[in-house]
């Protein structure tokens, strides 16, 4: 998640926050290591298991 400080606004990713601000920008701010605050979150919210068949025991 990426905080911009001055607004409070939050974006999940980098992406979101490129089309907000505009590539530019969003990098100058990048660059400049001011303005935004990355926070990591604990869970992994790509990771979606309900799609990952359960293994199953072999059985002779």
């Amino acid at each position: 998640m990426i905080i911009h400080l001055p607004t409070g606004k939050k974006f999940h990713n980098r992406k979101e926050a490129k089309i907000y601000f505009g590539t530019a920008y969003y990098y100058r701010m990048e660059r400049e290591k001011k303005d935004l605050k990355f926070i990591q979150s604990a869970t992994n919210e790509y990771e979606d298991t309900s799609k990952i068949p359960a293994k199953q025991d072999k059985q002779h």
